[in-house]
Parts: structure tokens; C-alpha cells; sequence
């Protein structure tokens, strides 16, 4: 659904127009009403409008001007003129500026409907063209090296993808490694003089390593590589020729070429690099615990030395403890709190626990581990929301304060489920007392500034932007702010009516209606008699 605005200069008309007419029959969500071209620009600056009707003559900014203006800032929206002269200059200006439609004063219900409907399916049309097959592609062809590297993290990082689904993605980013194929990882750090250069040169010179490992690889190896988030360079290294696990051959000739590119390096861009080469697997099987063994060889096997070559062909050895992959895999449970997304989080936790239970069993440090992830993520959460965790947790608090006294996983898994569900409960209800403190100020101040109140007014008063006001009124009362002003004007004037001896034109002035037959006409449109019928039973 579409956002339209109606800009004229006099304010009973636009009132009319924005309240009277079915827009939802045409595509259009919410009406916004502006009676300048300068109030006009204050609403597009604030709110996403895409369609926008203006009359042509306003004092101060004209129609003109206007969609001038718009059309230098949103050339997307689109512009239906009013005018009440017949006059071709108009029209071909309105032409100039590219306005949708040109319609004479006064234009037709069905007219307006019309145009609007008819600006609606060029909106759609544009945007269906700009989400094609074809710009898709042109999109991914712009941001494909972000788009490789971002894969290939995932993988590091332990992310799972179906087989059909990874190839897919392959496929998609252009990428000829092959499922099951053997391959192995080559982790690269920058060393001495990459470090003294400035952010610019380094990035630079990062970039010319990872060119001369594609010219040294690249007649027998398909390399993809990323940097992580430890600043190494990771390189997939995948045979063009050997499809069997065959380890030796192909490590000792991936080894000659490490040399080569050390040797490079040093010759032509006066830096040292430190490699590590792991042992050979089919991809992408255990892609993350042998890239987390090589970070571990790599501090532990090299430390700070410089111009180290390392190859790795032992794996982990059994019974050695390792950290839960599902712990933290992304998205990170720091992540999903900050976000509030309660669903996934226990989707998460639900992993976990499985891999406590059966990978770890009743490890009292894997216990600890995940106690101290869940712990600290909940802290950083409840604090960046300003609260206390003694006012969210409760009870639960005092374990915190005890420290962890955790013996089984069944244990920490109640103390989780149990503090995590005052989190939400808590943070739920914090969502719904704001919103019922915006609906309360919305009627507080309509009823004390009704001849005055419109939308924008409101959200300026809230400090909200009207299109969120406009939603979330909406979804607490049920009513839209434009429709609870209208019944509360009348309900107000039925009362003046029955006990005050004030004109009909005085009624509509302190209303808020410029012209009494506006006031008369939106009267008998709710109660089916005039203002002086009403009195008069």
C-alpha cells in the first residue's frame, strides 16, 4: 500500500478530500494533509510519500516549484496537479516536470481516483522493473567479491547449508568449487613493513599479495579467499585437476607454491607474510574446526615469529576439548537479545543444549562456557537498555551473585529458560506501556487543541514521525488518528449543540473548520441531519 499527500492552500478542501474518499480502493494506506508547499516538504522530509496532490497556485511556494523540488529529491514520486485555470502553459510546465497527471479544479471523485490509481501502477510497474532478473544480476555482478567473502566467513564460521542449497549459492556467485572435492585452507598474515604503512597503503598492499597468490595458484588451484576478523587472510585452495583425496602430492605442491608467494612478497612489495597450510578435506567438511586448528598452530606454532611456513597434517587429537560450534555460530546470542528476536533464541539455545548433552555430556566446563555466553550477552542486552538486572532477573539475580552452581546441564538449562522469560516478559511489557503512554498524550492534547489537531501537529507534540504515530495509534485503539479527530469534533459539537446557545458558524470555527458548509456537510454525513436539524430534536 501506497502513502499519498494532498497540498492546497485551503485546508476544508484538503480536509474533504484526504477524509471522504475511499483511497484504500486504490492502493493508498494513509493520507497525509499539508496546506503550503514548505509544510509539504517538512512531511516528505520526515515520511516516505509516493504520490503527492498539489494545487498550482499557493501563496509562497507554488504547485509548480514544488514538484519541481520534489522531483530533485524524490524522483521516484509521483505528481497529479490541480488547477483552476485552463490554461496550456500550465499543463505543458506540468509536462516539463514530468507530473503524472493534470487535472482542472474542481476534478471529480472518480477523476482523482483515477489519477491516482493510475500513478499506483506506474509506481509498480518502476519498482518491478528495478527488482528484474536483469538488475538483480547487474546487482550481483557489483557486489560479488563482498558476496564471496561473506560465504566463505559463514563457512569458517561454522554456518550449515544443505548441499543443494551451497551449490546453489556456488553456482549463483560464480564460484567452480565442487561439493566432496578435496581442498585445503591456507591462512596468510602481513607482517614488518605492511604494518608501518597507513590504512590507505596497507589496504593496498593487502590487495597486491592476494594478486600475486592468484597469479601463483592460478594455473593449478581455484582460490578463494576472505579476511577475517583477526585481521589473517584465508585462502581456499581447490585442485582444477585431482579429484581424490590424494594428501601428500597435493600438499607438498601447494607448499612449494606458499614458498613462492613468500618469496614474492619479499621481493616485490618488501614485506614478510607467515603462512599456514592445513591438511587436505572434502569440501567443505569440518570447514570451521580445521580453520579454528590452524588459528590455534598459528599462536601457538609461530607466536610473533616472522616468515614462517607451517603445514599441518595432523588433526585435532580425540578427547581434547574444543568449544560449542552452535555457541557461537552466527547469529550471535548477543545478536538475537539486541534484536529481540525471542523465537530464534530458543531456537539456538535448543542447539546448544543438544550439543552440550550429547557431544559433551555433563561437562562442568562446557556447563561454565555456556553459562558465561548467556550471562554476559543478557547483561549487555538488559544495560544497553538501560535497565537493572536485578529489576529484570528477580530471584534469579541472586545466582548471579553466588556465582554458578551448576552440576547438570538440566540445571542451567531451567536457570536460562527461567531468566530469559522475565527478559521478554519484561521488555514486552515495556513496548506496550510506551504505546499506551503515546495514545494517552495523542488524546490528551487532541482534546485540549481540537481545532488545531491533525497528524502532523500530534507527531511533532510526541516527537514521533507520523507514519509510525499513525501505525501504532492505529494498532492500539483501532481507530486512525484522522478518524478519532472527525469523531471527536462531532462529539463535541453534539454537545455544543445541545448546551450552548452558540451559532452554527461559531460551533464550526472553534472545531477547527474554516467554512461552516464544510462543517455542515461532514455533520450530516455522520449523524444524517444538519447541525440545526440536531438542535432543533
Amino acid at each position: 500500500m501506497y502513502q499519498l499527500l494532498i497540498v492546497d492552500d485551503q485546508p476544508d478542501l484538503v480536509e474533504d478530500l484526504a477524509s471522504n474518499l475511499p483511497w484504500q480502493t486504490v492502493g493508498i494506506d494513509s493520507v497525509y494533509q499539508a496546506h503550503s508547499g514548505a509544510e509539504a516538504l517538512e512531511i516528505m522530509n520526515a515520511t516516505p510519500i509516493d504520490i503527492v496532490i498539489t494545487d498550482i497556485h499557493m501563496p509562497g511556494l507554488s504547485g509548480l516549484d514544488l514538484i519541481e523540488q520534489i522531483r530533485a529529491s524524490w524522483s521516484n514520486v509521483k505528481c497529479i496537479l490541480l488547477s483552476g485555470y485552463n490554461d496550456f502553459e500550465y499543463a505543458k510546465k506540468a509536462l516539463q516536470h514530468q507530473a503524472s497527471d493534470y487535472l482542472l479544479k474542481p476534478a471529480e471523485d472518480d477523476e482523482l481516483l483515477h489519477a491516482v490509481k493510475k500513478a499506483v501502477l506506474q509506481l509498480e510497474e518502476h519498482w518491478k522493473a528495478i527488482s528484474s532478473h536483469q538488475s538483480a544480476l547487474s546487482s550481483l555482478k557489483d557486489n560479488l567479491p563482498i558476496l564471496r567473502n561473506h560465504l566463505l566467513l559463514s563457512l569458517l564460521q561454522g554456518q550449515a547449508y544443505s548441499e543443494e542449497k551451497l551449490t546453489e549459492k556456488l553456482d549463483m556467485l560464480d564460484l567452480s568449487f565442487k561439493l566432496h572435492a578435496p581442498h585445503c585452507l591456507m591462512l596468510l598474515r602481513v607482517e614488518d613493513y605492511f604494518y608501518e604503512q597507513t590504512e590507505r597503503d596497507s589496504s593496498l598492499l593487502e590487495y597486491a599479495v592476494c594478486n600475486i597468490a592468484e597469479e601463483i595458484f592460478s594455473d593449478e588451484y581455484k582460490l578463494w579467499h576472505t579476511k577475517d576478523e583477526h585481521g589473517y587472510f584465508v585462502f581456499a585452495i581447490m585442485s582444477k585437476t585431482h579429484n581424490r583425496l590424494d594428501q601428500a602430492p597435493l600438499l607438498h605442491l601447494i607448499e612449494q607454491k606458499a614458498a613462492q608467494l613468500q618469496h614474492y612478497v619479499k621481493l616485490y612489495l618488501k614485506g614478510t607474510i607467515s603462512l599456514v597450510l592445513t591438511k587436505q578435506d572434502a569440501f567443505p567438511h569440518e570447514m570451521r574446526e580445521t580453520y579454528d586448528f590452524s588459528l590455534i598452530n598459528f599462536r601457538q606454532r609461530i607466536g610473533s615469529e616472522r616468515g614462517f611456513l607451517l603445514t599441518l597434517t595432523e588433526e585435532a587429537q580425540h578427547g581434547e576439548a574444543n568449544s560449542l560450534s552452535h555457541l557461537y555460530n552466527p547469529p550471535l546470542l548477543i545478536h538475537l537479545l539486541e534484536a529481540g528476536q525471542w523465537e530464534t533464541i530458543e531456537g539456538k539455545l535448543k542447539l546448544v543444549f543438544e550439543e552440550l548433552v550429547h557431544k559433551w555430556g555433563e561437562s562442568h566446563e562446557h556447563i561454565l562456557e555456556t553459562y558465561f555466553m548467556v550471562v554476559s550477552s543478557l547483561s549487555f542486552s538488559i544495560h544497553k537498555n538501560k535497565l537493572w538486572m536485578a529489576d529484570i532477573m528477580g530471584p534469579e539475580f541472586n545466582q548471579l551473585l553466588s556465582g554458578p552452581n551448576f552440576h547438570t546441564i538440566k540445571q542451567l538449562r531451567t536457570w536460562t529458560a527461567s531468566v530469559l522469560d522475565a527478559y521478554r516478559s519484561h521488555m514486552s511489557s515495556r513496548v506496550q506501556h510506551s504505546r499506551s503512554s503515546t495514545v494517552q498524550k495523542v488524546q490528551e492534547y487532541v482534546s485540549s487543541h481540537l481545532e488545531e489537531a491533525s497528524l502532523q501537529t500530534i507527531a511533532s507534540h510526541v516527537f514521533l514521525n507520523p507514519s509510525y504515530l499513525s501505525k501504532i495509534y492505529k494498532l492500539e485503539t483501532g481507530e486512525g488518528i484522522s478518524e478519532y479527530i472527525s469523531r471527536l469534533k462531532m462529539e463535541t459539537a453534539a454537545h455544543m449543540l445541545r448546551t450552548t446557545p452558540d451559532k452554527i458558524y461559531e460551533i464550526a470555527a472553534k472545531l477547527g473548520y474554516l467554512k461552516t458548509s464544510y462543517f455542515i456537510k461532514v455533520s450530516k454525513d455522520r449523524y444524517g441531519i444538519t447541525p440545526q436539524e440536531f438542535r432543533d430534536r
